[in-house]
């Protein structure tokens, strides 16, 4: 029976022999790298207008701050995501009587089930454990757009 890496090792190496799959997973790394940035730059900017650094770190004005940047900022990367992955990473031609509705409500589930799993729960977590807001928000992104890769590829764009 093969070993759990050896079938790891198996998929990627299929993937990288599949000319579309490889299409895909550049597109969903570029277009998930620019929806980051929407994501960062939102969260920043609202964190200096909001006056994040005003606040110890850890205090109630501080995890409020940053919990209205992110959560600003999730909205706004969530809609340039949606358009970016249907039209450009899985190339959805789903119309509106076709199932883009569907696509659309499953895309904002899975981010909303990411957004509770590590953005508010595992952000707080670590916020009132003292780390500072930055390297927490930098780790939930890495975590984020795993999941969000897989509920794409795997179930809401999957091509029927």
């Amino acid at each position: 029976m093969p070993s759990v890496l050896t079938k790891w090792k198996q998929k990627i190496l299929s993937i990288l022999h599949d000319k579309a799959k490889m299409r895909e997973l550049i597109l969903y790394v570029v277009f998930g790298a620019l929806t980051t940035a929407v994501n960062w730059i939102v969260f920043f900017l609202l964190t200096r207008l909001l006056g994040l650094n005003g606040h110890p770190e850890g205090s109630g004005p501080y995890v409020l701050i940053s919990n209205i940047a992110n959560v600003a900022a999730w909205i706004l990367a969530v809609l340039f995501a949606y358009f970016t992955n249907k039209r450009f990473v899985f190339q959805s031609k789903a119309g509106l009587a076709s199932g883009a509705w569907r696509e659309f409500w499953l895309f904002v589930s899975a981010r909303v089930a990411s957004l509770l799993l590590f953005d508010v729960a595992l952000f707080n977590l670590l916020l009132l454990l003292g780390m500072k807001a930055e390297w927490d928000k930098l780790l939930m992104n890495v975590l984020v757009v795993a999941f969000n890769y897989f509920a794409s590829s795997l179930v809401i764009f999957k091509k029927r």
